[in-house]
């Protein structure tokens, strides 16, 4: 599986995952065309790499999602999480690295998250 961070998340979590040989892109740092698009668009866009979406933004892309499969349209996964179990501060950068390495792992094909939401705990 291949990830988008969100903006929201840190591009130093995509740094160190890449690090660790995971393909891995942070919208902050890595992925400037995709700044300020709708959240959508980001979606659709990244039909085209087969790259699952991480975000923090529940209401937005369980919408897309939902949409996207009543409309018979494919996404290739959005993996959600959550502040009070994954902040988003420095500190947490190695849960967070930890945290979605055992995500890549247990999900190696690129399709693995095809048309699927996933939430981390």
């Amino acid at each position: 599986m291949r990830l988008l961070l969100d903006e929201m998340i840190s591009p130093r979590v995509a740094r160190e995952l890449r690090g660790e040989g995971h393909d891995v892109q942070a919208i902050k740092h890595d992925r400037p065309d995709l700044t300020g698009r709708g959240d959508r668009e980001i979606v659709r866009s990244m039909v085209a790499e087969r790259r699952a979406i991480v975000t923090n933004d529940v209401a937005d892309f369980q919408g897309i999602h939902d949409r996207l499969l009543a409309a018979g349209e494919t996404h290739y996964g959005i993996v959600f999480t959550f502040d009070a179990t994954m902040p988003r501060t420095k500190a947490a950068i190695p849960h967070w690295v930890q945290t979605l390495t055992g995500l890549l792992v247990a999900h190696r094909d690129k399709d693995s998250m095809r048309n699927r939401v996933h939430h981390l705990p």
